[in-house]
This record gives C-alpha cells, sequence and structure tokens, in this order.
C-alpha cells in the first residue's frame, strides 16, 4: 500500500505539470529489444564503451554540480504498479535544447522479483548504464545526477526516448532474472518541477536512508563496534574494511 501511495503521488505531479501548460511526451519502448540494438546509430551494449568525455569534447551536460538534479532508482516488488516499458519525459526533447548544460532528474521504477539485497543493490550502481551507452558517461554525485553526452553522439540523434530505451534495455540485459518490468521518467528544463518532484520523492529517500542505517547498525554489531563517531572519520576505517572483506569471503565459501 506504501509503495502505490508513492507511485500515484509521483504520476498525479506529472499529471498537474502537464496540465499547466508544461510540454510532457509519453513513449514506449519497443517490446523487442534486439531490433533497437541492431536499428540504433548509437551503440548499445553491457561494458562496451568505457569512454571518459572531456569538457571541450561535451555537446550537452545533464545536471551537475552548478545545477538542479537528481537521480532515483527504486525497486519494488509490487510490479503490476509499473507501467513496463514506458518513458515518461517532462521538458524538452534534445533537438529543442539550445544550452549545452541543463537540469535535469531522473528516476527509474524496477518491478522485481525476489532478489538477495546486494542484487537489489546493485540496480542502484549506474556505471554499467555509463559504461553501455555510445558517447554517454555518467560522473558519480551520491543523490544527483551528472552525465555528458559527445558531439558526436548529438549529431546521431540522441534524444530522451533513445536514451530511455537504452537505460531499459541495459537493466534487462543485466538483471533480467530479477526484473519483472521497469519504467522511466526524465524531467529537464523546468526547476521548479525538478524541486517539486524531489519533495513528493522525500519519502523514498527516508526508506532508503532508514535501509542504510539499519545496515551500518547491523554491521556495526557484528564487528561489535561501539564508537559514536560515523564510518566516513573513523580512525579504524581500513581496519574494519579489510575484516568486513574477510567475512564476506567467509559467506561466500
Amino acid at each position: 500500500m506504501e509503495n502505490k501511495t508513492t507511485i500515484k503521488k509521483i504520476r498525479d505531479f506529472l499529471e498537474q505539470e502537464q496540465n499547466s501548460g508544461k510540454t510532457l511526451f509519453s513513449y514506449q519502448s519497443p517490446l523487442n529489444q534486439s531490433n533497437l540494438l541492431t536499428n540504433s546509430k548509437i551503440g548499445i551494449g553491457l561494458n562496451k564503451y568505457k569512454e571518459i568525455i572531456l569538457e571541450e569534447e561535451t555537446g550537452l551536460e545533464l545536471g551537475g554540480m552548478n545545477r538542479k538534479s537528481f537521480s532515483i532508482i527504486y525497486p519494488i516488488s509490487e510490479s503490476q504498479l509499473i507501467e513496463h516499458r514506458k518513458i515518461t519525459l517532462l521538458g524538452r526533447e534534445v533537438n529543442k535544447i539550445g544550452e549545452t548544460n541543463i537540469d535535469f532528474g531522473m528516476m527509474i521504477l524496477i518491478g522485481i522479483n525476489n532478489g538477495t539485497d546486494k542484487e537489489i543493490d546493485a540496480l542502484r550502481h549506474l556505471n554499467f548504464l555509463s559504461n553501455g551507452i555510445e558517447g554517454f558517461s555518467i560522473r558519480t554525485i551520491p543523490r544527483r545526477f551528472w552525465c555528458r553526452i559527445n558531439n558526436s553522439t548529438l549529431k546521431k540523434g540522441f534524444s530522451f526516448e533513445f536514451l530511455g530505451n537504452a537505460i531499459i534495455s541495459l537493466y534487462q540485459q543485466k538483471f533480467k532474472s530479477l526484473i519483472k518490468s521497469i519504467e522511466v521518467i526524465f524531467i529537464n528544463s523546468y526547476q521548479d518541477s525538478i524541486e517539486q518532484f524531489i519533495v513528493h520523492s522525500s519519502d523514498i529517500y527516508s526508506k532508503l536512508k532508514e535501509k542504510w542505517k539499519n545496515k551500518i547498525d547491523e554491521w556495526r554489531k557484528r564487528i561489535d563496534c561501539d564508537y559514536d563517531w560515523g564510518c566516513e572519520i573513523c580512525p579504524y576505517r581500513e581496519e574494519c574494511y579489510n575484516i568486513k572483506q574477510v567475512l564476506v569471503t567467509r559467506e561466500e565459501i
């Protein structure tokens, strides 16, 4: 019920933004993903495009340090709540953008089968997307989004419809046994919409924060850690990490 309420809140927000006169596009990713891979002018493939895009090569930058941005990966077990293969864009398509750097937010809703915590956590690591799309590079910032698209990829027809299709394809390739349904939402250009979306998604952030806090507390109990300070400033951090690796290895034996 909690996830149903959260997703309804997001859908209601997008509808309200459209009714207020803002541009909203809706796309449907093809059922046959092999056609997408074959016919696309821009390369897509797991671990095929490990690129670093320099500033002078950049045609378009999404998000970043001086822009409003967010990135939310939201896996849930109620896959029926997700509109499978749907891509929603609130804002402008790439061919209507004149700037080289824009505000940007991305949410990926994923309906999952039962999986381990490790498998579910892996859904939130976006490096495989960065390494899977030609001329596209994600730079890591916690809870925010920052990526670069190079000039040559823009000239080949890069669009948010293409990006949504590529994301869906790569997720389904990498996590095919875990994913039952997947939906992508992009917001760009409207700074106020991005700010409001972050507010509407605050309960998701709270749940993720609580989950990680519980994991840290559980981990500290396992190693009999009773220090009050956080892990990031702990003088025994390296030793603790080494112990953790030993425990992980033992669990895998």
